[in-house]
């Protein structure tokens, strides 16, 4: 019994120490439970916290963002505006530029200029002194230049004035650069000025004849004045005049002025100078060659407007080239000679 007691007293014991073992374990369990759920708790709180503080941050930044894209939408447009008005700028400054550029281009070429007429006058002075000290005749006929490019101005400006200017043109010499506005005067007359445009062919006849024939406005107008201009001609004129017509008929190609020769050789059969030897051999010197000399006859007419003074010029040809082995064409010319002055012998006994 009394083992049985100690047994049971031992089972208690043992179960009471189990229980307390059990309650033990239960109890630091629950410890750590509790634990865990503070730490959880605590987890959950921090959780919050960071969720709290992380939607304040996603607040803070998305403001943050929102302000730097209006920051840089503001610093877009600032920079376009500034882009515009720098270009604006830009394009002023560059015409500032460019224009003031020009102006002074401008301004150093008219200094030139300036310069280039200071030295032109400089050295005009300085050769009207030697014209005064050294050949007076020459200050005249500078002088006199002068005044005739002045006449003529005159008549750019005043066409018909060519009644009072002629008498004053015809007794002096005139350059070939006055040409073109012996032209420009002639083009403002109209088609029935026919008084003024005779006027006007006599100062042609006289000073302009080569360029005239190279003209191709006025040459066939002129063509018709031509033997009106030698009737009218004196001695120093004619052969001027002569002289001049040849050079150009050579220069220009002696066989497309059939009719200027003819009309040539008219005015002289017509004239006082028929018999003007002068005038045959001034012609004969400037055609410079023989085939020149013998193509000028083979072009003339046989017509009896033509042919005392081509009977004349032919008597040259023959004096010339007879001795000097003439050709078969050459001898068919002083054939045609020998027989238009028989012609005209036989005219004049009639």
């Amino acid at each position: 019994m009394k083992l049985y007691l100690t047994f049971l007293l031992f089972i208690v014991k043992v179960s009471l120490f189990a229980q307390q073992t059990t309650d033990s374990l239960l109890l630091n369990k629950i410890n750590i439970l509790e634990k865990e759920a503070l730490t959880k708790v605590e987890f959950s709180n921090k959780y919050e916290d960071l969720v709290k503080k992380l939607d304040t941050e996603e607040k803070i930044n998305e403001k943050t963002l929102e302000s730097i894209s209006k920051q840089l939408d503001a610093a877009t447009y600032n920079l376009t505006v500034f882009g515009i008005l720098f270009s604006i700028a830009a394009i002023f400054l560059g015409v500032y530029i460019t224009f003031t550029e020009r102006k002074v281009v401008k301004i150093g070429e008219e200094n030139r200029e300036l310069l280039l007429k200071n030295q032109k006058i400089k050295q005009e002075v300085e050769d009207l002194n030697n014209l005064i000290q050294k050949d007076i005749f020459g200050l005249f006929i500078k002088i006199k230049n002068e005044e005739t490019s002045h006449l003529i101005d005159r008549l750019v400006k005043v066409p018909k004035d060519i009644v009072n200017l002629l008498p004053i043109l015809v007794t002096r010499e005139i350059s070939v650069d006055q040409f073109s506005k012996f032209k420009i005067a002639y083009g403002k007359l109209k088609l029935d000025d026919k008084q003024y445009k005779d006027l006007y062919n006599v100062a042609l006849y006289q000073h302009f004849i080569y360029p005239l024939l190279k003209d191709g406005d006025l040459r066939e107008e002129f063509s018709k004045y031509i033997s009106i201009g030698i009737k009218d001609s004196f001695e120093n004129d004619i052969i001027k005049s002569t002289s001049d017509f040849a050079s150009a008929i050579v220069d220009f190609g002696i066989n497309k002025y059939k009719v200027e020769i003819n009309e040539y050789f008219k005015g002289l059969t017509s004239s006082s100078h028929k018999d003007f030897l002068e005038v045959y051999k001034t012609l004969f010197q400037y055609l410079h060659t023989r085939k020149n000399q013998f193509e000028l006859f083979s072009l003339l007419d046989s017509t009896p407007e033509v042919i005392d003074a081509k009977i004349n010029y032919g008597n040259l040809l023959v004096e010339e080239y007879t001795n000097k082995n003439p050709s078969e064409s050459e001898q068919l010319v002083f054939n045609e000679i020998i027989l238009m002055k028989n012609m005209q012998s036989e005219n004049a006994e009639k």
